[in-house]
């Protein structure tokens, strides 16, 4: 079996448990590949685990044991810390602006306004109400026409449903 990365927060976003993961995988025999990290593949850690292992010298076969283990763990660890680093500015951020419109006075929360129907424009509108009086028509052609998943149509269908 063979799996292909982007990159290796694609495959963990911790470190310990993608550690013990890729160690599982590579028992296996899965091949694991990484595009933007090549030295991370399984073929190459290998690779220098079997030269680690024909050193005579016990220093020498531990040295590279460790220092190919070290080379795993350094990039799982700079995942999860990217991860930590990326959520906390999205909170801080987030916090940011909800004291922001709080000193205007305003509420502010995250996420869409409750009732707001992003994609809903006055043609879809009319499309859908001409689908609830004419069976004829097609969701999946109104979906296809406007852009829009099953789901978002669904929504909508009740929405105008509601208002009709």
């Amino acid at each position: 079996d063979v799996m292909v990365f982007k990159s290796v927060d694609r495959f963990s976003r911790e470190a310990d448990a993608g550690l013990d993961k890729y160690m599982k995988l590579m028992n296996d025999g899965v091949e694991l590949i990484f595009i933007d990290n090549p030295t991370l593949s399984t073929e190459y850690m290998k690779n220098l685990l079997h030269i680690a292992e024909t050193q005579e010298d016990r220093i020498a076969r531990e040295s590279m044991t460790f220092i190919a283990r070290i080379l795993l763990i350094a990039e799982l660890d700079r995942a999860q810390k990217e991860r930590e680093l990326i959520s906390k500015r999205t909170k801080d951020g987030m916090a940011a602006r909800k004291e922001e419109a709080e000193k205007r006075g305003e509420h502010w929360a995250a996420g869409r306004k409750p009732g707001q129907l992003d994609k809903m424009t006055p043609e879809l509108e009319s499309d859908i109400k001409e689908y609830l009086s004419d069976r004829s028509i097609k969701q999946i052609d109104l979906m296809k026409k406007h852009g829009i998943s099953r789901n978002t149509m669904k929504k909508y269908i009740e929405a105008v449903r509601k208002d009709v």
